[in-house]
């Protein structure tokens, strides 16, 4: 697996070369934009909206807009604006994992251990954090700088080397208080009805058993029109709830 990022983890004091590895990949078909009547492909082009021009990469710089106003950078500006320690990941702290908010996960990497120096001890010291935080049950808080963005973590002990996931920051995510949600009173017969579907339902979770199945579908469809077959349309019908009572009886296999 390639790596995507390499530097340094800091442990107190101690710097502990670390590789990152992406934990997840696309599985998605991605289908190109063409010409319906020859098939070529749609290209963009860098058009100016004022005067339609299309533009050189040496005609574009960043700007940012203030009351109207274009503030345009140049590239020694922006590199100035750039976070310092941009190899080095810091840990903040350890805590339990039950204090970090589900809604905070984000994406998840792998760290394993970087490039060793002669006489290095980057593998030993890898190893003794490892085993520390799983004896302590703790994970740790990290930030990270790359490119132009600081990052957030939470970095935990995972077989052989170790998981981080990306936290998002508080004031990146909206309160729930903005979504709307009709309030109603739940009959308690419904409700004990309810919990014994659960508990009909209840199962050991096996991570393994489910695979993405959409682009399976997507990939069937592709080659029937390859071979020239009809593709016809699928027509979903979804029967509306009338009674709960007679839904959850169902389920329990009481009708």
């Amino acid at each position: 697996m390639r790596s995507i990022w390499s530097g340094y983890l800091m442990f107190g004091t101690i710097l502990i070369p670390v590789r990152s590895y992406a934990a997840s990949g696309n599985l998605h078909v991605d289908f190109h934009l063409v010409h319906k009547t020859d098939c070529g492909r749609v290209r963009y082009k860098r058009v100016c909206e004022k005067d339609g021009e299309e533009l050189k990469p040496e005609d574009i710089s960043k700007a940012y807009f203030i009351a109207e106003e274009c503030l345009q950078f140049t590239e020694e500006e922006i590199e100035a604006l750039k976070p310092r320690d941009n190899k080095i990941m810091t840990i903040e702290g350890f805590c339990n994992l039950e204090e970090i908010p589900t809604v905070a996960m984000s994406r998840p990497y792998y760290l394993g251990t970087g490039k060793m120096q002669k006489g290095s001890l980057g593998g030993e010291s890898f190893q003794l954090l490892k085993k520390v935080m799983e004896k302590s049950g703790k994970v740790a808080v990290i930030r990270w700088v790359s490119h132009t963005n600081e990052y957030l973590g939470m970095l935990q002990a995972y077989e052989k080397g170790f998981l981080l996931k990306q936290l998002l920051y508080e004031e990146q995510v909206r309160t729930i208080d903005q979504i709307e949600v009709v309030d109603s009173d739940v009959d308690q017969e419904l409700l004990e009805m309810g919990l014994h579907v659960v508990e009909k339902f209840s199962f050991d979770f096996d991570w393994s058993k489910y695979t993405e199945t959409y682009t399976k579908e997507v990939r069937k469809l592709i080659e029937k029109k390859a071979l020239g077959e009809e593709i016809e349309e699928a027509e979903a019908k979804l029967a509306e709830t009338r009674s709960l009572e007679a839904e959850l009886k169902k389920m329990l296999g009481e009708i």
